[in-house]
């Protein structure tokens, strides 16, 4: 074959040869049909080799229009506040005793938002909390869609939505104080719970009217209640409403829910509570707020009742639990990056002769205080803060009374198993500074 192949050569090149010997004119027109057979090779292998290109530029260019979409699909925020205090004794107020600690408050949280279409978004918090050796927790974690009629529809992991700071419970830096007033926000040990919730807003010239019923059932699996016990809440049916009219908003919310308790404890010791089932727990709230942008005058007013269960005492929410009222209100002045305020908040227990023959539960549920706070915002940036706090908390009752104080709570009850005269903290100083930011 190769040599078939030398032999056709030699004659193709004598041909030519001799063709180029022939005349001039046809000397130039065969070197002509040379060259443009070889140019036209050479355009073909050239277009063709941009043409490959261009198809590998499409593709990265496809590529990256992909993942802009995605990323533009995609919102992530996060939080973090680092906290720290001490208090005046070991009574134990919003988890500080005399040891300067930077545990109880300090939490770090990323919230992820994803567009699914203009009208259905994705979303979850996860908070991690140094108090909870910083093992993550889902508080959010749900699918919202929004009507031609512009009702919204969200089912998973939701807040309940308790108060008028619900939405930013987590989130100290959207919050006027260093911590909510805790006589409120810290009556009801279940943050979030699983359902559906359904939000309609009416809007008016100059004022908005929103309305969201919700259902589901809550829990906190990660048994990290002070009870010490997944305290649960089946069966819950809930309403709350706000009205906002330029500076001006009021809120009210009502919930009702079944609860049954697994084996509890007294904070802070390894003394059992009744566990009771199927009890009847209520809770509602109103409160009102004014902000013209400078100004801020917050109060709020909840009460929470715990009834029935039964069909006997050990299975009974009756003295098992308490009912309590509270209340605070609050006001702060935005001057630039400084914003002090002030708050007094106060809580009681309504039921407490429900307990008036077992000490236990007279220890650990018996409750009333008032409590006086005065603090400091500065804004350091748009998204950090840093914040000063001075809480006094006080009137705990009748000598011996706990104030509901964890640290009351334990020293109580020892004096009360070892026979010790029951002399206890009757009031409390707690400072705490903490570095708010949203990223």
């Amino acid at each position: 074959m190769s040599k078939q192949i030398a032999i056709d050569g030699s004659n193709f090149v004598s041909s030519i040869r001799s063709t180029l010997s022939s005349t001039p004119t046809t000397k130039l027109s065969l070197a002509a049909c040379i060259s443009a057979a070889l140019f036209s090779n050479y355009a073909l292998a050239e277009e063709s080799r941009r043409v490959q290109l261009l198809e590998e530029q499409v593709a990265v260019l496809e590529e990256q229009q992909a993942e802009s979409n995605r990323m533009n699909n995609v919102t992530v925020n996060g939080f973090f506040t680092l906290s720290a205090g001490m208090a005046s004794n070991d009574s134990g107020y919003a988890g500080y005793d005399k040891t300067l600690d930077y545990v109880p408050e300090t939490k770090v949280g990323l919230q992820a938002s994803f567009e699914v279409t203009d009208s259905t978004f994705l979303v979850a918090q996860l908070v991690s909390r140094a108090e909870q050796h910083w093992r993550p927790e889902m508080e959010w974690a749900f699918i919202s869609h929004t009507f031609d009629n512009d009702l919204t529809v969200r089912a998973g992991r939701l807040r309940v939505p308790l108060y008028m700071y619900s939405d930013y419970l987590e989130i100290n830096f959207a919050q006027p104080w260093l911590r909510p007033p805790e006589e409120v926000y810290a009556v009801v040990p279940v943050s979030s719970y699983e359902g559906v919730d359904f939000v309609y807003t009416v809007l008016f010239d100059e004022a908005e009217w929103q309305f969201q019923a919700y259902t589901g059932v809550g829990s906190d699996p990660n048994e990290e209640t002070d009870f010490g016990t997944d305290v649960e809440y089946d069966d819950v049916i809930g309403l709350a409403s706000t009205f906002s009219y330029n500076s001006f908003s009021v809120r009210a919310s009502y919930v009702m829910t079944t609860l049954n308790s697994e084996q509890a404890h007294v904070p802070g010791t390894g003394i059992p509570l009744v566990d009771f089932n199927d009890s009847d727990a209520r809770f509602i709230g109103l409160g009102a707020s004014y902000d013209d942008g400078d100004l801020l005058v917050v109060a709020e007013w909840t009460k929470s009742e715990v009834d029935g269960g039964g069909p006997d005492v050990a299975t009974s929410a009756e003295g098992n639990w308490q009912d309590v009222n509270s209340a605070y209100i609050s006001a702060a002045y935005r001057f630039g990056r400084i914003t002090p305020y002030v708050t007094y908040a106060m809580m009681e227990t309504t039921d407490d002769d429900e307990r008036a023959l077992n000490l236990v539960n007279q220890i650990a549920f018996d409750a009333q205080r008032s409590t006086y706070s005065a603090g400091l915002r500065y804004d350091i940036n748009a998204n950090m803060a840093l914040k000063f706090d001075l809480t006094y908390s006080g009137d705990f009752g009748d000598s011996g009374a706990t104030g509901g104080l964890s640290g009351n709570i334990v020293t109580s009850l020892d004096n009360a198993y070892t026979g010790a005269s029951n002399v206890i903290e009757d009031d409390t100083m707690v400072y705490t500074a903490s570095l708010n930011m949203v990223f």
